[in-house]
């Protein structure tokens, strides 16, 4: 099982940390109006994108500080030590983002890369070293996951947890790996590795163990 550290790779503080743990480290992308990949989860509070630097970002109900840091994916490729394995969540819809991601990471292999947005990950299926996963987060994505036929062959998916049972897992695992996030306990953990599923998402480090 594959343990990858929950958004750890949207602070330049925290990927280092992260690295010496986990097995891979998840960042949020997005491409912002100046066509450069900013990392961040927080969406933009609308209207005040268009007040230029006076642009908030908010997540979950709440506004976040103005100060919020956003650093650009290269601040985070050169924060990371080179051993550190990235996983690449992209958000949005525009097909710029994944050739721009090509772009910068450059020869940085092996990475992961995921997305709801499902046909940004077609211009990657072909890269080697980089491996390409669905990625649903409520019941209709879910649906949509088992359901459509894929005219692309991807590597896998990523479903959240509370999405996930026996059935489903067993669907799931046959159409590639399967990872899974919003895991929170070693009991789950435990239970998720006996259905063979491929990997967990936490944000908890003290779940990874220090060897698995």
């Amino acid at each position: 099982m594959e343990f990858v550290a929950h958004r750890a790779g949207n602070s330049i503080e925290r990927v280092r940390l992260a690295g010496e743990r986990a097995d891979l480290i998840e960042l949020d992308v997005h491409l912002d109006a100046g066509d450069s990949l900013e990392v961040r989860h927080g969406k933009i509070l609308w209207p005040t994108q268009l007040i230029g630097r006076r642009r908030r970002l908010w997540e979950k109900w709440h506004v976040l500080p103005a100060d919020t840091p956003t650093p650009a994916v290269e601040e985070i490729l050169a924060a990371a030590d080179s051993s550190t394995v990235l996983w690449f969540d992209l958000k949005g819809v525009s097909r710029q983002l994944p050739r721009r991601l090509v772009r910068v990471i450059g020869e940085r292999r092996p990475v992961t890369v995921s997305s709801k947005s499902w046909w940004l990950l077609r211009p990657l299926t072909s890269l080697d070293g980089v491996r390409t996963m669905r990625s649903a987060g409520n019941r209709l994505e879910l649906a949509l996951l088992l359901w459509l036929p894929s005219r692309t062959r991807l590597d896998g998916a990523v479903v959240h947890r509370r999405l996930l049972t026996d059935t489903i897992i067993g669907r799931l695992r046959q159409r590639g790996q399967l990872f899974t996030w919003a895991v929170d306990s070693q009991q789950d953990i435990d239970w998720l590795r006996g259905h063979g599923v491929s990997g967990v998402i936490v944000d908890d480090l003290a779940l990874v163990p220090r060897c698995h």
